[in-house]
């Protein structure tokens, strides 16, 4: 059963978010971990800015208390000190539409935001380095990325500019009244810092730095993008003079703390400084937002700012939904398709086996094809046979109507006949036993 532990922006604060993330780097063991788990077949972890979802697929169907377990050591949070509480599981078919809606952008904090189209790719490509994705996540992400690409081409829902980036720099318009002569400090080399970059650029900013924790791809990134690469160690320098801060890395520890800040100001003479953090753990210090003439925003800030245009919403989520069901009975099919041809096979399996047993067993060189064919119909039918005795009543005919449909059973008579007949060997049966 595909089971998902999600923690996302529609249940949980920033500060409860980021006690669980992942980085890139420790996927790798937590998926390791997860396969080691009872029951555990496949596994996924999805991890962003504004989510933790962790997809399992597993023969135990009492497998949420084990990711619980999992999620609260890998992360070594104590139970009694923060238990997840924030949080929901979704299973089978509701699981299925959850990561097809998140990656077509319909649960995104910002409608439509295609970052999570890479997000995914690239936690996908990890889980299949460690070989955690088998025929059913492989499916299903298929399937959810494909849905995102047709929701980003064919409705309204993908025609939205909206992202974080665009975001940031009408918040920095809205600040500065005028971005002209301007400069921005940007650290990390996301996708999401790209796109902030051309929307300051488009806005007049005229100086941009970018920082990373490996400063080639800060010289890469700056390459690309038309800014000034930085070492991360000498971002507090530029701290006093720069007028715009976004950080979004995978760092465990502040970047920008609280003393940084106001040693910077003391150079500032009081201009303020608008810095935006999105990165889940946070990168700046959020004692920054009570030093005056700091505005500090981080993922929490955002989303209540995020315009709720609920008329817009509703429309382009509505044109999204459609190719999402469509998308999801698509996988279900396959799904269930998948199922059936492994019953089937072993079901050829299980006759082939009888034959081929019989056929060994028959010692004589001249067979007796009629006694033969008996015998192996004999064994071949006789579980069938038991199971028909133990299930026929008079009440409930249902199991004797699949069968007869099966096999193409009494094909010449109508529903009340053969209504008739087969009660009447449920009764002849019932009165041998």
């Amino acid at each position: 059963m595909l089971s998902v532990l999600t923690i996302n922006h529609n249940n949980s604060d920033i500060s409860f978010l980021e006690s669980f993330s992942f980085n890139k780097d420790s996927i790798p063991e937590a998926l390791e971990q997860l396969k080691s788990i009872n029951g555990v077949e496949e596994c996924f972890i999805l991890s962003t800015c504004n989510r933790v979802e962790i997809y399992v697929s597993s023969k135990n169907s009492n497998i949420d208390s084990e990711i619980i377990k999992f999620i609260l050591n890998f992360h070594k949070v104590p139970i009694c000190k923060k238990a997840p509480t924030t949080y929901q599981f979704m299973y089978g078919k509701d699981a299925a539409y959850h990561l097809i809606k998140v990656a077509s952008g319909s649960d995104s904090m910002l409608l439509g935001e295609p970052q999570i189209i890479n997000q995914i790719r690239e936690s996908y490509k990890i889980a299949s380095s460690v070989q955690a994705i088998g025929k059913s996540l492989h499916k299903l992400i298929q399937v959810s990325l494909f849905a995102a690409k047709k929701v980003r081409s064919e409705t309204s829902l993908g025609s939205r500019v909206d992202s974080i980036g665009s975001l940031v720099a009408k918040l920095s318009k809205k600040l500065f009244e005028d971005l002209f002569d301007r400069s921005a400090l940007v650290i990390g080399t996301g996708e999401i810092s790209q796109i902030l970059i051309s929307n300051l650029r488009s806005e007049g900013v005229s100086e941009i730095f970018i920082a990373s924790r490996d400063i080639k791809n800060a010289i890469t990134f700056a390459d690309k993008n038309n800014c000034k690469p930085i070492p991360i160690e000498e971002i507090n320098d530029y701290l006093k003079t720069t007028d715009i801060v976004f950080s979004s890395t995978g760092s465990s520890d502040f970047i920008i703390k609280k003393d940084d800040i106001e040693i910077a100001q003391e150079d500032r003479k009081d201009s303020i400084i608008f810095l935006v953090d999105i990165a889940v753990p946070r990168d700046i210090d959020p004692r920054v937002g009570d030093i005056d003439s700091c505005y500090l925003y981080n993922l929490d800030d955002l989303k209540s700012i995020i315009d709720n245009d609920f008329s817009e919403n509703n429309k382009n989520l509505e044109e999204a939904s459609v190719i999402i069901q469509s998308s999801l009975d698509s996988y279900t099919h396959w799904e269930n398709s998948d199922n059936v041809k492994d019953i089937i096979t072993k079901m050829r399996s299980a006759v082939e086996d009888i034959v081929q047993k019989e056929i060994n067993e028959t010692t004589s060189d001249s067979l007796d094809k009629k006694l033969i064919a008996k015998r192996i119909s004999n064994k071949i039918l006789h579980m069938p046979t038991q199971n028909i005795k133990d299930e026929a009543n008079l009440e409930n005919n249902l199991y004797l109507s699949v069968l007869s449909e099966i096999f193409g059973l009494d094909k010449d008579l109508d529903e009340s006949n053969l209504y008739k007949i087969e009660n009447e060997k449920a009764f002849k049966n019932r009165n041998q036993k």
